[in-house]
């Protein structure tokens, strides 16, 4: 999961965009319960999956999930709602369905705040070899939801899945050598409610889907060799007066990294795991700033 700055979609948005969402959020207010749902379809293409909004989301970290960080390609790129726009389930401590379904939060259909980059196998629920996850229609909340037309900055809810546009939710992420995801305790003490929120989000997302965790850690073993090149480069720099060879390729190697842990870099957050956790190892880690 990668850190989304709100504001970097709202000045995307296309001339207009603001006036032209109110009429139609408007006229779905005046809508039946029973026509509501056919009114938000038929408004798919002006809103979430208009070309511009589409364009805007992809510019921001580039044409990536914002959940699970694998590059979108052609059909695989979804708009998730954060907050369904349709109805909701909810699911127990042990995220079995409770059979309990609610009116989603439809008044923010439309919403670009609500909107978020998503992948197939993180918005459509799937069943991996031994783990499932996918949000479909859930989103787990403790206590009680907001009310219905709340204005989307008002929803003060004790929401359970990590978000994207939270800086201090994606904090909570992290990833082991192995790719698998966890709860972070880099320089923090977890409490129990980020543990429950962190596994909320694996399940939710899928972020433990064998296929990515396999492709995660490749990457996370491509940095980590990078950083064992760096480290001997560097060893040979500081110990031999002069030695312009071994400094040229330590700068190479650290242009390197520095780009795989761009933001628009696939698996960016997993490999800057590894770069903390090799910070221990390697003291030039932290005197470079590679996460500038």
């Amino acid at each position: 999961m990668i850190f989304i700055d709100p504001q970097a979609i709202r000045r995307r948005l296309p001339a207009g965009w603001d006036n032209e969402i109110s009429l139609l959020t408007k006229i779905l207010s005046s809508k039946s319960i029973e026509d509501r749902s056919t009114y938000i379809g038929s408004c798919r293409e002006k809103t979430w999956s208009h070309p511009k909004m589409l364009e805007a989301l992809k510019e921001i970290v580039g044409n990536k999930c914002w959940y699970s960080e694998v590059p979108l390609e052609g059909a695989d790129a979804n708009v998730d709602h954060f907050r369904p726009k349709g109805r909701v389930k909810e699911v127990d401590e042990d995220f079995k369905p409770t059979g309990v379904e609610l009116d989603g939060y439809w008044w923010l259909a439309f919403d670009w705040r609500n909107f978020r980059l998503s992948s197939m196998h993180s918005n459509q629920r799937r069943v991996d070899t031994s783990t499932e996850g996918g949000k479909a229609d859930f989103f787990p909340v403790i206590g009680s939801r907001a009310p219905e037309n709340t204005d989307y900055v008002a929803c003060v809810e004790n929401i359970l899945p990590l978000d994207p546009c939270s800086f201090s939710d994606v904090s909570l992420l992290w990833f082991d050598a192995n790719g698998a995801p966890s709860c972070s305790n880099w320089h923090r003490n977890a409490t129990p409610e980020d543990v429950r929120r962190v596994k909320t989000t694996i399940w939710l997302y899928h972020l433990d889907k064998q296929e990515i965790q396999k492709r995660r850690r490749e990457h996370m073993e491509k940095i980590r060799s990078d950083l064992d090149h760096a480290n001997a480069d560097y060893r040979l720099w500081k110990s031999i007066p002069n030695n312009v060879v071994s400094k040229a390729s330590f700068d190479r190697t650290l242009a390197s990294i520095r780009s795989q842990l761009a933001e628009d870099s696939e698996f960016s957050s997993a490999k800057r795991c590894a770069v903390r956790l090799s910070s221990a190892d390697f003291e030039w880690v932290l005197e470079y700033n590679l996460f500038a």
